[in-house]
């Protein structure tokens, strides 16, 4: 993590303690951070330094207007990913916000309406019973149908292209050799020490090189889609 988003969590930890309704001092700070007094006090001295914090020695932390305006981005940045990793995803409270830490840095404006967006898109279909979110739950739910490599596929099972990851001039490559998505293919003999990748696709033997089977992502399809 760098300066920046570490002062980041800063400024939404001292957020969060106000709307709690407690007094953001070094102590709590420290505590909610799980970091030093001492790292907590520098990190405090830049914050003011910077205007976004007022700070009376072994007094209260409270935020600038600036710094309350960068706080509640960040902590409504958190709180939607959260959200988004939760109820979509289905990933546990503590995992989901932990990747929300991560992430809620280095989002922009722009990308954090479209995440937004997303998550209210969903939410409304849920709570009107449309169809396509059951499906979206089941497969979720059934990682052996997710996407993957070519390269990364075992001998044998049949699968299908879904798109291919490379730009330029290999995906024009690999496109004029048959690998269009919606296309089966099967791995028919791996080479060992990175040598190619035979693979039967059309009713024909075609060999890749390892690039390019990581290129080609592949989905194998339900053979026998649960009932609803």
């Amino acid at each position: 993590m760098n300066a920046s988003s570490r002062l980041e969590d800063y400024l939404e930890s001292i957020f969060s303690i106000e709307i709690s309704g407690e007094e953001a001092t070094v102590t709590r700070l420290a505590e909610k951070l799980d970091l030093t007094k001492g790292t907590v006090t520098s990190g405090i001295k830049k914050l003011v330094r910077s205007m976004m914090l007022e700070h009376e020695p072994y007094g209260a932390v409270r935020l600038t207007e600036a710094g309350r305006q960068r706080a509640l981005t960040i902590y409504r940045r958190h709180e939607n990913l959260s959200f988004l990793f939760t109820d979509i995803l289905g990933m546990k409270r503590e995992d989901a916000c932990e990747l929300a830490c991560v992430m809620e840095h280095a989002m922009d404006e722009r990308t954090e309406q479209k995440f937004f967006a997303l998550g209210e898109f969903f939410s409304r279909a849920k709570r009107h019973g449309e169809e396509w979110v059951h499906r979206l739950e089941q497969e979720l739910e059934n990682d052996q149908t997710l996407p993957m490599p070519l390269a990364m596929r075992p001998q044998g099972k049949e699968c299908t292209i879904v798109r291919l990851s490379c730009t330029g001039p290999l995906r024009i490559r690999l496109l004029e050799m048959g690998l269009v998505p919606g296309t089966p293919i099967t791995i028919e003999n791996s080479a060992p020490m990175g040598g190619p990748i035979i693979t039967r696709i059309r009713g024909m033997d075609l060999s890749l090189r390892r690039n390019e089977a990581a290129s080609v992502w592949t989905r194998i399809e339900e053979e026998n889609k649960p009932e609803r």
